[in-house]
């Protein structure tokens, strides 16, 4: 509301607009600390303000809230998604703030580029204009009473507006792990599988003595089995009851589902979206170069991928491993409440090699992490995207030029990116020795003098070793 200044008080001043009139007692007439309301106020002066309370003893209001007030007016009009127009106004560390026209938006470091930056100055510059996109609108509850809570603002993103650069492809080898889909029919303890046998002929109409002739069993152990049978309520008196042909039922369904199950290769290492890759896919890919190391693997992600079970069942296994008819199969035995869904290892081999058709940025990503790079300048893509964490590298010695004394360091060659490092970050990161007969020919390039950046110009790479690298 817009009014006059009618009081001015040492403990508080008062504001009125037509009829009303409120108190604005000294907290709420500036942001920071005001002794006296006259520091600020004189009588008949035109102020702003904002309602807070209508109390017994009347309204009171604030005039360090209008600003607060105005910013979530002008807040109402955009939404996430929206994009506006606003010209930077500050810089920080952490990112840049933009007026917008009625409010500021903050643009974290983040969101600035796609790629890594050290500061906001890399990207834009005081006074300029630029189109972000709302991504948050940030709205504090109880504003009115408490100070703290005037902070609404939204939060926007500037790379959003800007093309994703695309990252090259690369195939890349991974560890698999191959398993099968497999069904079970919900029976009780016990269940084995003469009970079944007999169960399944008592199903087909047959009575005791044609039983005992298919079976060989004397009369002694068939009645102990007929027994268990109606003491678990699936048969009575030599017939079977709706239990009784409900496991049938299922034991059939189960034999069916199973003599032809759904097949794949799981590789919990490789990018999130692509960790399933169908049977029939893996065995048209290209073999590891021989000699050389199991491909990276994550132990811990495969063990939980081989926890889930029934309704946990990844919903990718549907659509990515099997289709048509072979899929409505498995949903419909999903939904069987007499049947159990899990996954199992499949094959005498524990793991075999799958090639994922991986981003170069994703294991950029992952190397800049932990890593510093030796020679070049590699792509650095920024902080918060996914991020490669197992690798298989070789490590390799090399020497400097320098005539005496000349320095010796040990560097990391990732050959699916063909780029050097150094490690940085020994705490995030776990490297152990990988057993390998044979290395790859490092790039023609790496021949040549190299400024690694140290003052010594390298010309000499020696591999000694093959390693996984495990970051954290």
């Amino acid at each position: 509301m817009s009014g006059k200044v009618d009081y001015v008080g040492p403990k508080f001043a008062k504001v009125a607009s037509g009829d009303l009139t409120a108190v604005v007692f000294l907290g709420e007439i500036a942001n920071n600390r005001v002794s006296a309301a006259s520091d600020l106020l004189t009588v008949g002066q035109t102020v702003e303000f904002v309602l807070v309370k209508n109390d017994p003893r009347g309204w009171q209001a604030s005039i360090s809230a209008v600003p607060e007030a105005l910013t979530r007016q002008a807040l109402g009009s955009v939404r996430e998604g929206s994009l506006v127009t606003g010209c930077v106004v500050d810089l920080k560390t952490t990112g840049a703030e933009i007026d917008a026209g009625g409010f500021r938006a903050w643009v974290p470091l983040s969101e600035l580029a796609w790629r890594w930056i050290e500061h906001p100055a890399d990207v834009v510059f005081l006074g300029e204009k630029i189109q972000v996109q709302i991504i948050r609108i940030e709205t504090p509850d109880g504003w009115l009473s408490n100070k703290r809570q005037r902070k609404a603002r939204a939060i926007a993103s500037l790379r959003a507006c800007i093309p994703q650069p695309v990252s090259p492809s690369i195939a890349v080898a991974f560890s698999g792990m191959p398993f099968k889909v497999w069904a079970v029919a919900k029976k009780p303890r016990s269940f084995d599988a003469v009970t079944s046998f007999v169960l399944e002929e008592l199903a087909e109409g047959k009575n005791r003595e044609a039983i005992a002739s298919t079976t060989g069993l004397d009369r002694a152990t068939l009645e102990d089995i007929h027994t268990y049978l109606v003491e678990e309520k699936l048969a009575s008196d030599w017939g079977l009851s709706r239990k009784g042909r409900d496991l049938v039922e299922a034991l059939a369904l189960v034999l069916d589902m199973n003599a032809n199950p759904v097949r794949g290769v799981y590789s919990g290492a490789a990018p999130a979206n692509s960790q399933l890759i169908a049977t029939d896919e893996h065995r048209k890919q290209q073999a590891l170069p021989r000699g050389w190391p199991r491909p990276p693997y994550d132990k811990r992600a495969d063990d939980s991928f081989l926890r889930a079970a029934g309704e946990a069942l990844p919903e990718e296994i549907l659509t990515t491993l099997v289709s048509g008819e072979l899929r409505e199969r498995l949903k419909k035995v999903m939904e069987d409440s007499r049947v159990r869904i899990f996954l199992r290892r499949d094959g005498e081999s524990p793991w075999k090699t799958v090639f994922v058709d991986t981003s170069e940025n994703w294991l950029l990503a992952g190397l800049w992490h932990v890593f510093t790079p030796f020679a070049g300048k590699p792509f650095r893509p920024a902080s918060g995207e996914e991020r490669c964490r197992n690798f298989l590298m070789l490590r390799c010695r090399a020497e400097s030029s320098e005539p005496e004394g000349g320095a010796v360091e040990t560097v990391y060659y990732e050959p699916n990116t063909q780029t050097l490092w150094i490690l940085k970050d020994e705490q995030q990161v776990r490297i152990n020795d990988a057993k390998g007969e044979s290395f790859p020919d490092l790039p023609a390039e790496l021949d040549k003098n190299i400024d690694s950046g140290t003052g010594h110009i390298v010309f000499a790479f020696q591999p000694e070793s093959w390693c996984r690298v495990k970051v954290f």
